[in-house]
């Protein structure tokens, strides 16, 4: 057993460490509310459309394309001091107005979403990838506004995407995704922290 996992770490291509290693140097920086960190989601996302496709993960080739755009977001909202001299974004806490939206877009969204990929596709586990897709959105729009809570939503996208590459054989993708949980517990912990310094 570990002898195979070893030769599938000794196959992965370089293209799917780049995108690891882009993705976990991302995070970090974004826990350290570093705006490099969007530099390197880009690298990320831009190397997980290629590969969400080859595992027949339609919606996440979706989800990691709308990223790019959602990073490009983020990179300008973060950096609005170093341009304006306004004050950065602190981070925060979501609305209870905000929290219903965004779990009520995630449950229809995923419903919706996963339907009509187990339709009109030969998508692998359309409603988790879709549940996927739809949890991560809700994070990455709750980063890009500093949100605290984006990093419960990326934990539960995190564990799903962890099991749909373990099963599809993408080993390192897999390790990567276990460190995104890591991270992101990590994250809640520092933000968390870092509030109760605001208040």
């Amino acid at each position: 057993m570990l002898e195979n996992a070893w030769q599938q770490v000794t196959a992965t291509s370089w293209i799917e460490w780049l995108g690891s290693l882009a993705g976990i140097i991302g995070v970090y920086f974004s826990i350290k509310e570093k705006i490099a960190a969007w530099a390197l989601f880009l690298v990320c996302y831009a190397v997980y459309i290629y590969l969400s496709y080859q595992a027949e993960l339609y919606a996440a080739v979706a989800m990691n394309a709308f990223f790019i755009v959602i990073s490009i977001y983020g990179w300008l909202n973060w950096s609005t001091a170093l341009t304006t001299g306004i004050a950065s974004i602190n981070i925060s806490k979501a609305t209870k107005n905000e929290l219903i939206v965004a779990l009520s877009f995630i449950f229809f969204s995923t419903i919706g979403i996963g339907g009509a990929l187990h339709i009109f596709t030969s998508a692998y586990m359309p409603y988790l990838d879709a549940c996927a897709l739809c949890s991560s959105f809700t994070a990455q729009w709750m980063l890009s506004r500093k949100y605290v809570e984006n990093w419960f939503f990326w934990i539960l996208a995190d564990l799903i995407y962890l099991g749909l590459w373990l099963a599809q054989g993408y080993l390192v993708s897999a390790i990567l995704f276990t460190i995104f949980i890591s991270l992101a517990t990590r994250g809640w912990l520092e933000w968390r922290r870092k509030i109760e310094v605001y208040s």
